[in-house]
């Protein structure tokens, strides 16, 4: 059962990031045409911002399939921090593209762009919109079901991207008709802190990963929590956990009365690790089993 699981959340990732690939490239190809005809900062910026979505986007379509390989002599793990890596280097790109779009915008201050209005470019511009819209509900049911990194970084770009499609849209509106001229560079400099924000949230993540830190306090308390509710565990203790993405992997000690025999205690920490596993499928437990009493010998430095 566990297995099915973990195969609809792996479909489920991998349809996630080729819908991205596909919107993406539908994205990049309407902006361009929606900047050629009204040259607007705000159009440009959400143009870099699809490109840049673009390569990350083909960076997590290879790398989510490729974390989603099952482990094997070579990676006992698996290759789950694949998708850390990849989030990782997405942040970096987009921190880039973040202080080009404030650079350009100062290039443009205190300028009214002459934008040459096209209805074309709204057009685009609102097709945008509800396409980014669209992927932008996908990906959030699909970080609900599999907690995948690569995805989460996927939606800071299209959340952006959405912000942006309709900062373009009101700047279009008031340089054409009103020739507010400052709105456009406003938008794009709010565009790229909001980029900012959440790259560095994405970066963090990352790096938590890749570095092995501890899953948060509280679900290393409902950790425990659930291992204690059985009723021969006296106690838990050395818990260690880690996270590879889209997998957890918990290490501990479990405190056993040291009359039971071998065999009976060996049934007790399979059906600790089967209660555990039915309420984090998408994780691997190792138990060592103590006997109560037992103090291991400090090791002489």
């Amino acid at each position: 059962m566990p297995h099915l699981h973990c195969n609809s959340h792996n479909h489920l990732a991998n349809h996630a990031t080729f819908a991205a690939v596909c919107t993406a490239i539908i994205l990049v190809t309407t902006k361009t045409f929606a900047w050629w005809f009204s040259g607007s900062l705000t159009i440009q910026a959400s143009l870099l911002d699809s490109l840049s979505d673009l390569l990350s986007s083909m960076i997590n379509f290879f790398a989510v399939r490729y974390a989603r390989k099952p482990a094997n002599d070579e990676y006992r793990f698996g290759y789950g921090k694949a998708e850390a890596l990849a989030g990782f280097l997405q942040s970096i790109l987009i921190i880039a593209s973040t202080f080009w779009i404030v650079w350009h915008a100062y290039q443009h201050h205190q300028m009214l762009e002459k934008i040459s209005y096209h209805r074309l470019a709204l057009v685009v511009m609102v097709i945008s919109t509800i396409l980014t819209l669209c992927l932008v509900i996908f990906q959030l049911y699909t970080i609900k079901r599999t907690n995948s990194i690569a995805v989460k970084a996927d939606l800071i770009h299209y959340q952006a991207d959405l912000l942006s499609n309709v900062a373009a849209i009101i700047a279009l509106i008031a340089m054409s008709w009103f020739e507010i001229g400052w709105i456009d560079t406003v938008f794009g400099v709010g565009i790229a802190i909001f980029l900012l924000y959440g790259s560095i949230a994405i970066l963090k993540q990352s790096f938590n990963i890749l570095m092995d830190k501890e899953l948060p306090k509280s679900i290393r308390q409902k950790i425990i929590k659930i291992i204690q509710a059985h009723t021969k565990v006296i106690d838990v203790h050395e818990l260690r956990t880690r996270s590879a993405g889209h997998i957890d992997f918990i290490q501990l000690h479990i405190t056993l009365d040291p009359s039971l025999s071998l065999q009976e205690a060996h049934i007790i920490g399979d059906e600790v690790e089967e209660t555990f596993q039915n309420t984090y499928p998408q994780s691997e437990i190792l138990i060592h089993l103590d006997p109560e009493g037992y103090h291991p010998k400090v090791k002489e430095s």
